[in-house]
């Protein structure tokens, strides 16, 4: 599994850097539900020193679990979906984040989920090729090894499932500090008391306002994202393609499996508030950016009815000024999200499971774990955001026919051989920093 460097590592370092947008992250009302008792014979009888819950059964969350299992804990994963997920864009597993599933000895089931994708072609709004940026290019969105979320998130759940349990459709509504841990209290209303509780959850977590509200802010980047699938057509020929249409929408369509294919959109939005269990709005909000952008976003608006899993909400960067208070600590995007756009939050989720797992592991004192572990982690994480500014989004989303017509310049020249061959020798140059030179510390 190797990483590939896509057209926004070329130029963003030529980019001036915006001022930060940070605000409050937003409220998200929790539904009220009432949910079974789950099984709570697996762990009775762990010391409690020993017992940690992790609230998020996503990559990070199951990552983590992963090693602490491997360290002798023992481990409770709560979910609030009832069931695994397994939906999802492609994935990068770049950098340090390949050597954690190495480590892991999962290289060889990871690998037989990839997509094959060939490379990426840039369209016009009826569907003529612009660009084509095969995979190896300098400037492709396609690295040699492309999977989906939720395959990769199988993959892990796989590993990790009969390590540790497992509670879907489960919450946490309040925590406690206690003599010995912490005490948790569920939806569903138990109450148990864990040495530590790791908030995995991702950018809109509940369970992180119970602890780290003041301290937790984000950062939009002027634009909403959606990612879903809709069915494969015989047309679908293994390539990634990219549109930008007016008003700045961007959409892009890649292989999933054999029967879907998967979609990324883009669009700016001025920030607003959205009832998360009004879908009805949201796909009305994506409807119209699709509307009049072109045959490919016919297509898929055609589809969207269709549509039962998908994500909706704003690209913004979660900044955290404190990962961890008292037996609490932040993991993965819930407190260091970079958004998909870099291409590096399944690598930092992987990270700094591994580290987190390993410093808690190596560390007598809790504290003294969580500050070694956002001390490692946190400037590879800031890194990355580093990368994305709201200026370099908006260049991404030119609005005007002018803007469109010069994007599509700049997609044809970065195709040439030329250009082709000074972006390689400026990328290389670049391969050094925070990010590059991260390298995983060893706990064994």
């Amino acid at each position: 599994m190797s990483s590939s460097v896509t057209v926004f590592d070329i130029i963003l370092a030529e980019l001036p850097n915006d001022a930060s947008i940070i605000r409050p992250y937003p409220a998200v009302d929790e539904p009220s539900r009432s949910i079974e008792p789950a099984d709570q014979t697996r762990g009775m009888f762990v010391e409690t020193a020993r017992k940690i819950l992790i609230c998020g059964g996503g990559i990070a969350g199951t990552t983590c679990a992963y090693w602490l299992n491997e360290y002798g804990y023992s481990v409770v994963i709560a979910e609030r979906a009832t069931a695994f997920r397994d939906g999802g864009q492609n994935v990068d597993i770049k950098g340090a984040g390949q050597h954690v599933i190495e480590k892991m000895g999962l290289v060889e089931k990871v690998e037989a989920k990839n997509t094959h994708e060939l490379g990426q072609k840039y369209l016009d709004a009826r569907g003529r090729v612009i660009a084509v940026l095969p995979k190896g290019a300098a400037g492709t969105l396609t690295s040699d090894f492309e999977i989906l979320r939720g395959d990769f998130a199988q993959v892990l759940f796989d590993a990790a499932r009969n390590r540790c349990e497992y509670r879907f459709g489960t919450t946490v509504t309040r925590l406690e500090e206690a003599d010995d841990g912490m005490t948790v209290y569920f939806d569903d209303g138990r109450a148990e008391t864990f040495a530590l509780v790791i908030c995995a959850e991702g950018v809109s977590s509940a369970t992180r306002k119970l602890m780290l509200a003041e301290e937790t802010r984000f950062r939009y980047l002027g634009t909403y994202m959606a990612f879903f699938k809709i069915p494969r057509r015989a047309e679908d020929d293994g390539w990634a393609w990219s549109v930008n249409g007016r008003d700045g929408t961007f959409l892009t369509l890649r292989p999933g499996n054999q029967h879907e294919t998967t979609v990324l959109l883009t669009f700016p939005c001025e920030e607003r508030a959205f009832d998360g269990s009004d879908t009805a709005a949201r796909k009305a909000l994506l409807v119209a950016a699709m509307r009049g952008r072109g045959s490919i976003a016919d297509r898929v608006r055609a589809e969207l009815d269709g549509v039962r899993d998908f994500y909706f909400g704003p690209m913004s960067q979660v900044r955290a000024s404190a990962w961890s208070k008292s037996r609490f600590v932040l993991l993965g995007d819930a407190a260091y999200c970079p958004t998909p756009f870099t291409g590096a939050g399944t690598a930092l989720a992987l990270v700094g499971a591994y580290v987190l797992a390993g410093e808690i592991k190596r560390c007598a004192d809790h504290s003294r774990a969580f500050g070694a572990y956002e001390q490692i982690v946190r400037p590879y994480a800031e890194a990355v955001q580093a990368q994305l500014t709201p200026g370099f989004v908006r260049m991404v989303h030119p609005r005007s026919r002018v803007g469109i017509a010069i994007a599509h310049l700049v997609q044809r020249a970065l195709a040439s051989r030329l250009v082709q061959t000074l972006a390689r020798r400026h990328i290389a140059k670049r391969q050094s920093g925070a990010v590059e030179d991260f390298s995983l510390p060893e706990y064994r």
